[in-house]
């Protein structure tokens, strides 16, 4: 059934996909004192019924088939928390309901796929929003508002993430290319990618990159090492490690007149601060932990027809980084960028 939402009646979310991440986005949404959870679907039964009783919804509003969801349901959202490589076709089921759509990153896992997005929702009037949720962390904002200020962008960028992401993905779908796109650096990796690419605000127009694979058939990568070149000439150097005993998150964003860090341990709030011209390391007082839950800032972004945090837009940039990548570690190219749509 087509949206006919209002402000001044609860937003009824649809969520395709009730794992961990699905029922955590239905209790946001529960949370919320203008919108509630008003179906779901999800291939497994067991999980399915399990995330019914959790999240409140009735049996006859869960479904095995999301596409009969989306026919059955009065709602006006849809809350994709799907693999990777399901998400292009479920934000088009949802766009061509006139639904508005909150779906989990990475965008998808082509990047034709990803172009064919961009066009549509430019032609469309409902709100698409990623789940880069470090578009609302504190310390990440705070970094792209430090070098919007100053009307310049970073010369030099360093990020990296380490953890046990091969150990704690193995025999899910995570690991299986074809669901998910390929291995850690669509997973973790690719907040990663988006953040360097939103911090910078910068197009970017080449990738080098190696990685060390998993599999023999060399799809599932567990290190990537990846040097990307914007248009105005900055660099950035971001390396994703799948194979370490600890989470550790670190980015360094170096400009003439200084940087700004930030860094952060397992999935704790990350720390934010500066380096001045003598190298003088500050810490400013910033509100660490305040940030809006997703589900907030989608429905806000809606009520206010404003621009959601991530939009469809980055998830082009990370996916066509993402995908030049890939293709530069099989070929051992320089692999250019491409965004034409």
């Amino acid at each position: 059934m087509e949206s006919t939402y209002s402000a001044d009646v609860p937003f009824r979310a649809g969520i395709i996909g009730t794992g961990f991440l699905g029922k955590a986005m239905g209790r946001e949404f529960l949370r919320h004192d203008r919108a509630t959870v008003g179906a779901i679907a999800e291939l497994n039964p067991d999980i399915l019924a399990e995330a019914g009783d959790e999240l409140d919804v009735s049996e006859g509003s869960q479904y095995e088939d999301y596409e009969r969801m989306l026919e059955d349901e009065d709602i006006d959202g849809l809350v994709i928390t799907t693999p990777h490589a399901l998400h292009h076709e479920q934000i088009v089921a949802g766009l061509e309901r006139d639904l508005h759509v909150l779906c989990e990153k990475p965008l998808c896992t082509s990047l034709d796929d990803a172009k064919d997005l961009a066009r549509r929702v430019e032609q469309s009037d409902q709100t698409v929003m990623l789940g880069y949720q470090r578009h609302l962390d504190t310390s990440f904002r705070t970094a792209r508002e430090y070098w919007n200020e100053r009307d310049t962008s970073p010369e030099f960028v360093t990020a990296e993430i380490t953890q046990d992401w091969i150990n704690a993905v193995g025999g899910s779908w995570k690991a299986n290319p074809d669901l998910s796109g390929g291995g850690q650096l669509y997973d973790s990796g690719s907040h990663v990618v988006d953040a360097v690419l939103w911090v910078m605000d910068e197009a970017p127009s080449s990738v080098t990159a190696q990685m060390t694979f998993h599999d023999d058939e060399e799809r599932v990568d567990i290190q990537a090492g990846l040097t990307v070149r914007f248009e105005n000439d900055s660099v950035a150097s971001i390396a994703v490690s799948g194979d370490a005993p600890r989470v550790s998150e670190t980015y360094r964003f170096w400009g003439d007149d200084g940087a700004t860090l930030i860094d952060g341990h397992e999935w704790n709030p990350r720390r934010f601060r500066t380096v001045d011209t003598d190298g003088d390391i500050h810490t400013p007082n910033i509100n660490l932990g305040s940030e809006l839950p997703k589900a907030d800032a989608f429905i806000e972004a809606i009520e206010t027809d404003s621009e959601p945090p991530a939009t469809v837009h980055d998830g082009l940039l990370s996916t066509a980084v993402t995908e030049a990548a890939y293709e530069s570690a099989w070929s051992g190219e320089r692999v250019d960028v491409d965004l034409d749509y």
